[in-house]
């Protein structure tokens, strides 16, 4: 996770295939810009803090990536970790609650589908866990003390994960 917040993000790609992580960036704050890899130039990346080469080949992915680190931003090219320098992981959220997923790059569907499995618990505890949120949040407000750390724990504590992780080891064969 980066803090993008007020800064310019460059989205290389066309805007079907970037749409996600552009709603993404906007909702944290950035100044995402949407390029298309034909129109990517050295200047493209002037002034940006990070780029997502998110084209349709490999190929425009690495130009991109080599153009944006000579602007020295930090770059990401989908699919390609070896080139980049951070991790898109799948997010689930509710409220500021932000779970994400990540599997280095090795098994991208697998953080897809986890992500949409904690996203239906997550739904499920519903208002419950808006209030656990709300309250482990009014206790942050306060000055910071052994006390106040204490009491986070046990708030935090209240939340019981009691499910099993089921492998159907047949899928896919």
């Amino acid at each position: 996770m980066l803090y993008v917040h007020g800064r310019k993000v460059v989205v290389v790609g066309d805007a079907h295939a970037t749409a996600e992580r552009v709603s993404r960036l906007r909702d944290a704050g950035a100044t995402a810009v949407v390029v298309t890899p034909d129109a990517v130039r050295e200047e493209t990346f002037t002034g940006a803090f990070a780029v997502l080469a998110m084209g349709a080949s490999a190929a425009d992915n690495a130009r991109a990536v080599t153009l944006a680190r000579r602007a020295g931003c930090l770059v990401y090219a989908h699919d390609q970790p070896s080139i980049s320098d951070f991790a898109m992981p799948a997010l689930t959220r509710r409220g500021p609650l932000q779970i994400a997923i990540a599997t280095d790059g090795i098994a991208p569907a697998l953080s897809r589908r986890l992500r949409q499995e904690l996203s239906r618990i997550l739904d499920a505890a519903g208002p419950r866990l808006d209030r656990l949120i709300a309250r482990l949040a009014d206790i942050r407000a306060r000055p910071a003390d052994d006390a106040r750390r204490a009491e986070l724990s046990r708030v935090a504590a209240a939340l019981h994960l009691d499910g099993a992780l089921e492998i159907d080891e047949s899928a896919g064969e």
